[in-house]
């Protein structure tokens, strides 16, 4: 039902801190009660003094209303009373809507932690730090304001037509009216305003965007000189963002008296009509007096809304930017089995799979079966934008097949579909290395830790050794405890990977896909890395190793061979198998003439491991 209303689903969230909301709303409304009892209480302490002998008025008791002390010390406590009252309403506002903006937060991060990777693909970092940051503080605005300028004012209103409609009923009722249709022109005011600042909220989409790029492409903004260009750039979007932040707060200044003029009749009318009510005895001096005090507090704090009409205004689109974000629902839905049943290894295999494209409607992945079995090196091969990573991402479900399944067990123990385990079980057991390894800013053995966080040092060591990143500790004077940077800043390509291999031994994944990551690696490292893979046992299971490469390197080293082309699994086997038997795989290696064939048969790895002794 709120789910057209942005502003109030936020506001509906004070529903889980039912005491703090409750006693926050009663503490406003003790403040306004007592707010018209202090102007009642002065009409009739002018009302009844003015009847009284001015010579005899000290002589009563402090106790009887006809002695003036009585009505200072009555107004003077009321005064007191209500500041106190006022001040902890204030700060419970306050508290609370900070810990409503803390639950909005979490709620905005644990959804981007569990949005899947698709839709992180299709949304810029900028867009998810501007919701983030600055719709989250302009939707904080609004609920600091929110007590103040619409809860509390709304309680004026109420205690204020309650007062003059117990002077006089059209003293009450007309001032209503002008209040209400204020109020709807203000309304249809912030209407227009929230698309006006859904355009400027679009503009510092782009700043942010701008930025976060320059920031983290710096070194190649640097070798192609290209700081004038995005200076430029920016300049553009802060232009662009200061334009429509303009006509925004142009937009609202300009209008915004009309209303206010609406509101002002209420408060004219108050002393007008209470005029007339004087003249026929139908009211006295006392409570004519309380009526323009109260309407003039009244007109004040209606007015006083359409002063920070641009802040409920931001609010409501920065509302609707953040739970659009938040109604996202993840399209990679967690499994209910927790284990796969297995005694000697768990393959993995696809079963007439394909992937098409949300955007383009055409196929990335086209009916591919592959099986991928406990104790090999597979190595798929293809040319660029063939499909290789989208088969990789299917392994672990960063992403799910449009058709068929992706098979997890093996002929003995069974056959399941990866769909039907949990999360967290499948991304133990299937573990992908991308080329571009993201390390957090801290030291190497907290990243080490990423993978297991009651590693001790000794395994982080021997994971290091697997990955033939031992010589890296040698270096780093601190060694494991060595800060290694935002993004792993510190450390080489190279460097960077083997950290990356090492963090995922550390996982004991018995399926282990590397995503063209070792790309960095010279080809006697990269046989260390792999030979020390392939004889590190898993939990008593032997590895399945997969690779993305196009290096003859690792293909030197594989037991078997996909060729991907076009998103179609066209061929696979050994080296010399499809040099024999596909003319695509042969200009792919680049031995497309007779010559070319024979000396690629006899393709080796260094040192002279031949293709099927890695396994051997």
């Amino acid at each position: 039902m709120l789910k057209h209303y942005p502003l109030l689903r936020s506001l509906a969230l004070y529903r889980f801190m039912p005491f703090r909301f409750v006693s926050t709303a009663l503490l406003f409304i003790l403040a306004n009660l007592g707010i018209a009892l202090q102007q009642f209480s002065i009409g009739r302490a002018i009302d009844t003094l003015k009847h009284g002998d001015p010579l005899s008025l000290f002589q009563h008791a402090w106790t009887s209303p006809l002695n003036p002390w009585f009505w200072f010390i009555g107004l003077s406590f009321l005064a007191v009373m209500r500041a106190i009252i006022q001040y902890f309403a204030g700060l419970s506002a306050l508290m609370i809507g900070q810990q409503l903006l803390t639950i909005l937060r979490q709620r905005i991060f644990q959804q981007v932690q569990n949005l899947d990777i698709s839709w992180h693909w299709k949304h810029g970092l900028g867009e998810v730090l501007s919701r983030s940051t600055r719709d989250a503080d302009k939707l904080k605005e609004a609920l600091i304001n929110f007590w103040r300028q619409v809860f509390e004012s709304s309680l004026v209103v109420l205690v204020t037509v309650g007062l003059l409609s117990w002077y006089n009923l059209w003293l009450g009722l007309v001032p209503f009216f002008f209040i209400l249709l204020g109020v709807g022109v203000l309304f249809k005011l912030t209407n227009h305003l929230v698309i006006l600042d859904h355009k400027v909220a679009i503009a510092y989409e782009k700043v942010s965007d701008t930025l976060t790029e320059s920031v983290a492409g710096v070194r190649v903004i640097k070798a192609f000189r290209l700081e004038q260009k995005l200076l430029q750039r920016f300049n553009q979007a802060i232009v662009q963002f200061i334009q429509h932040s303009t006509h925004a707060v142009a937009m609202s200044a300009c209008r915004l008296p009309i209303p206010q003029m609406i509101i002002a009749c209420a408060y004219v009318w108050v002393i007008a009509f209470g005029a007339y009510l004087i003249g026929q005895q139908q009211l006295q001096i006392g409570e004519f007096i309380a009526a323009i005090l109260m309407a003039n507090l009244l007109v004040f704090r209606i007015e006083s809304i359409g002063q920070v009409l641009h802040i409920f205004a931001d609010a409501r689109s920065s509302a609707a930017r953040i739970w659009q974000m938040l109604d996202e629902k993840t399209k990679i839905v967690d499994g209910w089995e927790q284990a796969v049943q297995h005694k000697t290894a768990i393959n993995i295999k696809l079963d007439n799979v394909s992937v098409i494209s949300t955007e383009t409607k055409k196929y990335i992945l086209k009916n591919c079966h592959a099986e991928f079995r406990a104790d090999e090196i597979v190595t798929i091969v293809g040319k660029t934008g063939s499909g290789k990573t989208t088969l990789m991402n299917l392994l672990n479900r960063f992403i799910d097949p449009t058709e068929g399944r992706v098979l997890i067990g093996s002929d003995d123990d069974g056959w399941m579909d990866i769909k039907s385990l949990q999360l967290t079980t499948l991304r133990k057991i299937v573990q992908i290395i991308p080329q571009e390894s993201f390390f957090f800013s801290g030291t190497l053995a907290e990243n080490l830790k990423v993978a297991k966080q009651n590693a001790t040092e000794q395994e982080m060591l021997e994971a290091l050794h697997l990955a033939s990143a031992s010589e890296l500790i040698q270096r780093l004077e601190q060694g494991l405890s060595t800060i290694i940077g935002d993004k792993g800043v510190t450390l080489s390509g190279g460097q960077k990977q083997r950290v990356a291999l090492a963090r995922a031994i550390m996982n004991h994944s018995p399926i282990l896909a590397l995503d063209d990551s070792t790309s960095a690696l010279d080809a006697t490292t990269e046989r260390h890395v792999l030979q020390r893979l392939t004889q590190q046992s898993a939990a008593s299971l032997k590895k399945v190793l997969i690779i993305n490469s196009n290096k003859p390197t690792t293909i030197a080293m594989s037991n078997r061979i996909l060729v991907l082309k076009q998103g179609q699994i066209i061929a696979q086997g050994t080296h010399e198998e499809l040099m024999d038997s596909c003319e695509f795989y042969g200009e792919l290696m680049g031995f497309n003439r007779p010559e070319h064939a024979t000396f690629s048969r006899n393709l080796a790895t260094p040192k002279g491991i031949a293709v099927q002794g890695i396994m051997s």
